[in-house]
């Protein structure tokens, strides 16, 4: 009975010893190790955006030309629907915002863009795709192909109505060829189901 082996506190002891802090661990404790992960999935995620940004501005740049009333056809709004999704709302605006701006101001400079360099275009551009990321990925929960439809519909309005106002109606209801990018919806779908196919995931974020 005297024997530590006995002992009721001493057993609570031995039983307790693998819950504390392992000495050995850089990450100091539980605690700390909990952290851990968040802290590397924001850093993914920036990087994701940053890289994902990119990819938006080389999809602005290739321009394909259209018949009048549309002036050009591009691939990003594909790169912004599936990044929208993937990331979320606020990694959708950010990158649609920066990389539609470097995509636009680069396009108009090498010519690929008709029209060449335009403040106020640039300025739209931003105002416009912007809001279409942050939008798609605000409802990608609830319908992911409503969500990219209206994304078409909340740039195409935005542009409507900069140029309403600085150009009036004349020019502003050109605008509506924007909804050509509807033809992306089904083809950024599979593009989704085909990333989450090989990476075995729904989102990223």
């Amino acid at each position: 009975m005297g024997s530590w082996e006995h002992d009721p506190a001493e057993r609570t002891v031995e039983h307790r010893r693998p819950l504390e802090p392992d000495p050995d661990n850089a990450g100091g404790g539980k605690k700390v190790n909990q952290k851990t992960p968040v802290s590397i999935s924001r850093t993914r995620i920036v990087a994701l955006t940053s890289v994902l940004a990119a990819l938006i501005a080389v999809g602005t740049i290739i321009a394909i030309p259209m018949p009048f009333p549309l002036a050009a056809i591009t691939l990003a709004p594909i790169i912004i629907f599936v990044t929208s999704i993937l990331l979320g709302p606020a990694a959708g605006l950010i990158s649609s915002a920066i990389g539609s701006a470097i995509g636009y101001s680069f396009g108009s400079t090498l010519g690929t863009i008709a029209g060449g360099f335009s403040y106020w275009f640039l300025f739209g551009i931003v105002v416009a795709r912007g809001p279409m990321g942050f939008s798609v990925g605000l409802l990608r929960k609830k319908n992911e192909i409503i969500a990219m439809t209206l994304g078409v519909a909340v740039e195409t309005l935005l542009f409507f109505g900069l140029d309403f106002y600085a150009l009036g109606f004349g020019t502003a209801i050109l605008d509506f060829g924007t909804l050509v990018d509807l033809v992306f919806v089904p083809v950024s779908y599979g593009i989704l189901m085909a990333v989450r196919r090989n990476l075995n995931l729904t989102y990223l974020a």
